[in-house]
């Protein structure tokens, strides 16, 4: 069988560069490529596009909005890293995990959005608990998510790793304090909650990793609800998952440990725990904002789009 050909726009990006990594070693994939010149060139780009069966946009939502216009009715499948299409109920949304449907919409429709990192872990923390009717739509939830600098970009890596480098630099950095991170609309959209949450990002001084931990009162849960039912809704619902875990309750051990946010560094997979006590329960995300947070998860969706075993070159 003749390898898929598999063509990265943006693949001088962070999530370009990792998708590149994962996939340059495969025999199945042949990698197309693109002048470095042309790399802004829609036209160029439409012309390699044509000759793909897989097409990544690494891009910006302005630039894959301009691509997708053109070569969006193409034979090639799509998956865009973007947020420009994440609540485009057109379009299918990456997180095989959230049930048939969506694992369906991946194998079946031509055009995928891939989620965002934060939401990645809020989604996958959240959309069980709502799905069994634990936890009601419009619970007014806080998050906060700690976050490597790589999540930034190339100027934000750029901007830690200099050398000498600004001493604000070293301490975490709480951002999005205007509530209006572009992660939240896909969020509530895929979890289907009525209300936004109070969302607190944070970046620090390591390059990747990301911890995402989401509070829950007991009183404004469904009746009888505890920390083990809690554990138990979520074990239920990610069992046989290879990518996405949930840690064996161990909350006598676990609450007395440190959660390290880049446990999972340079790892495609997730780890969901849940720590705390009956009337106040934490629920967590530990996994790499570049891996199951981006370039991971659309290798993944490319793997089910394909009919390859999901996992396949992931590191897990």
């Amino acid at each position: 069988m003749n390898p898929y050909k598999v063509f990265i726009v943006g693949h001088e990006g962070t999530t370009g560069l990792r998708i590149h990594e994962r996939l340059q070693g495969r025999k199945d994939i042949e990698l197309l490529s693109i002048e470095d010149g042309d790399r802004k060139n829609i036209d160029k780009i439409a012309a390699i596009a044509k000759t793909a069966d897989i097409v990544f946009l690494c891009l910006p939502d302005s630039a894959s909005k301009d691509i997708v216009a053109v070569i969006g009715d193409y034979d090639c499948k799509i998956i865009d890293t973007s947020t420009a299409f994440r609540t485009d109920t057109d379009w299918a949304y990456g997180f095989p995990e959230l049930g048939d449907d969506y694992r369906g919409g991946i194998q079946e429709k031509k055009h995928i959005a891939n989620p965002g990192c934060h939401a990645s872990g809020m989604i996958a923390c959240i959309a069980p608990l709502v799905k069994s009717g634990i936890v009601p739509s419009d619970y007014p939830f806080t998050i906060t998510s700690l976050t490597g600098y790589s999540g930034g970009g190339k100027k934000m890596i750029n901007q830690y790793e200099s050398s000498p480098k600004d001493y604000f630099l070293y301490a975490p950095r709480q951002y999005g304090l205007g509530q209006g991170h572009k992660h939240l609309p896909e969020v509530m959209h895929v979890c289907g909650l009525t209300d936004a949450p109070i969302f607190m990002p944070i970046v620090d001084d390591y390059y990747s990793g990301m911890e995402v931990t989401v509070g829950l009162h007991k009183r404004l849960l469904s009746s009888g609800s505890t920390l083990k039912t809690v554990h138990q809704t979520l074990d239920t619902f990610y069992k046989g998952s290879k990518i996405v875990t949930v840690a064996p309750l161990n909350v006598a051990e676990d609450n007395k440990s440190f959660l390290n946010a880049n446990r999972l560094s340079n790892t495609d997979g997730m780890v969901i725990s849940v720590t705390g006590n009956d009337d106040r329960i934490m629920v967590h995300a530990v996994f790499d904002n570049l891996g199951k947070g981006a370039s991971g998860a659309a290798v993944q969706c490319m793997n089910i789009a394909l009919g390859l075993p999901e996992e396949t070159g992931l590191s897990l």
